[in-house]
C-alpha cells in the first residue's frame, strides 16, 4: 500500500514535469532528467549550474546518496531537504529574535533615529545583504535572469504579504510624509528598471543611476516624532505582550519579564550565589548563566511543542551565544556579561573571516585568520583587564554594533543555505528559471524580511517594520541591480550589459505597481491608518499574483504582457 502511493506520487511528479513551460538547456541542472539515472549523478558534480553557492552541495546530495530513478528512494531525499529547510527557517528566527533586532534596537536608539528612518535604513541593511550579496555574484545570462525575476517577486512578496501581515497582526497609524516619501520613491525606482530594461540593453550611465538614486536627501529625513524604546517597552510589558506562543518576540520586550520572573524564585532553589536581579554573582557562574540554551521563564512558560522547539534550539543558542554579543538596555547590566563579552572581539572576527572563506589569504608569512585571531585575542585581553564584572563600560554601545554585524552575516550565510535547498528541490522537479526566482529563492530571500520586520511589529514598533517593507526592497533593487549592472557593463568594451528578459517580467512589474498603488489609494482612504482589512487585500492580491505566474507556468494562460520570444544567446 505503500509503494504504492509512493508510486502514485513519483507518477504525479512526472507527469507534472512534463507540463512545464520552458525549454531546457544542457547546461541548465533541470537536464539531469534526461541524463540516464546511472548518470545523474556524475552529470551534476561536472555541470557548474549545479555547483550552488552554498557550504552543501545540496543537489549533489539529492542526486548521489538518493535513486532518482526511483520514486520511493528519491522522495525520502526531498522529505529530508524539507526538513533541513525548516531547521534553517528555525535558526534565521533565533538570529532575529535573540541578536539580531536588541542590536537593531540599540543602534537606532544611539544614533537617535525615528522607527521610519531606522527601517529604510538599518534594517533594510540587515534583510537586504543577502538579495545584494546574491545579486553581486550572479553571473550574466540565466543566472542574471534568476537574480532580476527574484528581487521584483520578493519585492512583490514584501509589500504584499509583509507588509499586509504586519497590518494584521499590529494595525497602527502611519505617517503620511513617510510613507508618501518610501511609496513615490520605490514606484519611481520600479518605473526606471521598466524603462532601462525594456530594450535589453543596460547603459552604464543607467546602471550608475540606480545606484545614485538611493543617496537622495529626502531619504534621510526624518518625519517622525521621537519616540524612546523605553516608552514603547513599557507600554508592551505593562499590557502582558510577551508569550513563549508568539513565533519572533524581541528580547528588548521580553527581557523585564524575565528578569521578574528569575527574581521571584526563591532563593534555596538555586545552589547558586544569586544577586537581587536574579544572576549568579561569580565571573563563571555569569559566563555559565548567559551560556544556558534555554532560560527558565521560556522552560516554564512552553508547551510540550514549543518545549522540543527549545531543545531543538540548544546547538543554535550556544553557538551563536557564544560568538554574538547582545547589547540589551532593559536587561541587568543591559545585558553585559564581562567573560563572554570579553572572549566574543577575539571569537567573531575569526568566525568571520572563516565564513567569508579568506582564511587561507595571507598577510606576509601569516594567513589572515592568525592575525586576525591574535588581533581579537589582544583586545580580548585588554578588556578582561580594564573592565568590571558589575557595570558596564562606557563603551558597551559598541557591543551592540559587533552584535549588529555578526547577526547580520549569520542571516546572509543561513539565507544562503536555505537559497541553495530551494533550488536544488526545484531542479528536482524543474521548475522554470523565472518561476525558480519568482518562488522559491524570492521566498528564501525574504525570510530575514518576513521574521524581522513582523518581529518588529508584534512588539510595539509597527512603524519601523512598514518602513522597511519598503526601504528593503528599494535597498535591494536600487544597490543590487545597480551593483550587478554596473559591474558587467564594465566588463565590456562598450560599457553595457545585454540581460535577458522573463515572459513573466511583464507581469511582476505589474503587480508591484499594483501592490504599491492599493497601498496608496487604500491609506488615503483611511486616514493613513492600518488596518486588518488592509491585510487582506494585499495578501488577496499576492495570491492572484501566484495563481497567474502558475497558471502561466504549466501553459495553460499566456504570462502577462509577454511577446514569447525565444531566449536568445544559450546553446541548446
Amino acid at each position: 500500500m505503500e509503494n504504492g502511493t509512493l508510486c502514485s506520487i513519483g507518477a504525479l511528479i512526472k507527469e507534472f514535469r512534463g507540463t512545464v513551460l520552458r525549454k531546457l538547456y544542457r547546461d541548465d541542472c533541470s537536464w539531469v532528467w534526461n541524463v540516464d539515472p546511472d548518470k545523474r549523478c556524475e552529470w551534476v558534480r561536472s555541470t557548474s549550474d549545479c555547483k550552488l553557492n552554498s557550504y552543501i552541495q545540496y543537489a549533489e546530495i539529492l542526486f548521489c546518496s538518493f535513486d532518482s530513478s526511483k520514486s520511493h528512494l528519491f522522495i525520502p531525499g526531498i522529505i529530508l531537504c524539507v526538513l533541513w529547510l525548516l531547521y534553517l527557517f528555525l535558526v534565521l528566527g533565533t538570529s532575529a529574535d535573540n541578536f539580531f533586532c536588541p542590536s537593531l534596537s540599540v543602534i537606532a536608539d544611539v544614533l537617535r533615529l525615528s522607527e521610519n528612518i531606522a527601517g529604510v535604513t538599518i534594517l533594510a541593511f540587515g534583510n537586504g545583504a543577502p538579495d545584494v550579496f546574491t545579486s553581486l555574484v550572479s553571473e550574466e545570462g540565466i543566472g542574471e535572469l534568476i537574480m532580476f525575476v527574484e528581487l521584483i517577486g520578493a519585492g512583490v512578496f514584501v509589500t504584499a504579504v509583509i507588509a499586509g501581515t504586519i497590518g494584521i497582526v499590529a494595525p497602527v497609524d502611519i505617517i503620511a510624509k513617510t510613507f508618501i516619501r518610501d511609496c513615490c520613491f520605490y514606484v519611481s525606482s520600479i518605473i526606471w528598471v521598466s524603462y532601462i530594461s525594456a530594450d535589453d540593453v543596460i547603459e552604464l550611465w543607467e546602471s550608475l543611476n540606480k545606484i545614485l538614486q538611493i543617496q537622495d536627501n529626502d531619504m534621510l529625513q526624518t518625519y517622525l516624532s521621537p519616540t524612546t524604546a523605553q516608552k514603547h517597552i513599557s507600554k508592551r510589558v505593562k499590557a502582558g505582550a510577551f508569550s513563549i506562543k508568539t513565533k519572533i518576540d524581541l528580547a528588548i520586550a521580553t527581557e523585564i519579564s524575565k528578569v521578574q520572573f528569575d527574581s521571584d524564585e526563591s532563593p534555596s532553589s538555586s545552589q547558586v550565589d544569586l544577586s537581587q536581579n536574579g544572576r549568579p554573582k561569580g565571573l563563571f557562574a555569569e559566563f555559565f548563566f548567559d551560556m544556558n540554551p534555554i532560560k527558565a521563564y521560556d522552560w516554564k512558560n512552553a508547551n510540550f511543542l514549543l518545549r522540543i522547539i527549545l531543545i531543538l534550539r540548544i546547538p543554535i543558542m550556544l553557538v551563536l551565544q557564544f560568538i554574538i554579543p547582545v547589547v540589551n538596555k532593559t536587561a541587568a547590566k543591559s545585558g553585559w556579561s564581562k567573560l563572554l563579552n570579553c572572549i566574543q572581539p577575539s571569537v567573531l572576527p575569526t568566525v568571520a573571516v572563516i565564513i567569508l572563506k579568506v582564511d587561507d589569504v595571507e598577510v606576509g608569512p601569516l594567513p589572515l585568520v592568525v592575525i586576525v585571531f591574535v588581533l581579537g585575542a589582544v583586545v580580548s585581553v585588554v578588556l578582561i583587564t580594564r573592565t568590571s564584572r558589575d557595570q558596564p563600560p562606557k563603551y558597551h554601545n559598541a557591543f551592540a554594533l559587533l552584535g549588529f554585524l555578526g547577526a547580520t552575516l549569520v542571516v546572509w550565510v543561513i539565507a544562503g543555505e536555505v537559497m541553495a535547498v530551494l533550488e536544488s528541490i526545484g531542479f528536482a522537479s524543474r521548475i522554470s528559471d523565472a518561476m525558480l526566482g519568482l518562488t522559491l529563492l524570492a521566498w528564501g530571500n525574504s525570510v530575514g524580511d518576513l521574521i524581522s520586520n513582523v518581529a518588529i511589529a508584534r512588539q510595539g514598533f509597527a512603524r519601523m517594520g512598514y518602513s522597511a517593507c519598503f526601504g528593503g526592497p528599494l535597498f535591494n533593487t536600487l544597490v543590487g541591480l545597480g551593483l550587478h549592472w554596473t559591474y558587467t557593463a564594465f566588463q565590456h568594451h562598450d560599457y553595457r550589459t545585454h540581460i535577458i528578459n522573463s515572459d513573466m517580467m511583464p507581469g511582476c512589474l505589474a503587480f508591484l505597481l499594483c501592490s504599491l498603488t492599493t497601498s496608496f489609494l487604500y491609506l488615503n482612504i483611511t486616514g493613513f491608518a492600518l488596518r486588518q482589512s488592509y491585510g487582506y487585500v494585499l495578501i488577496s492580491i499576492y495570491l492572484v499574483f501566484m495563481l497567474i505566474n502558475l497558471l502561466s507556468e504549466i501553459k495553460f494562460i499566456h504570462p502577462l504582457g509577454a511577446d514569447h520570444r525565444p531566449l536568445t544567446g544559450i546553446v541548446q
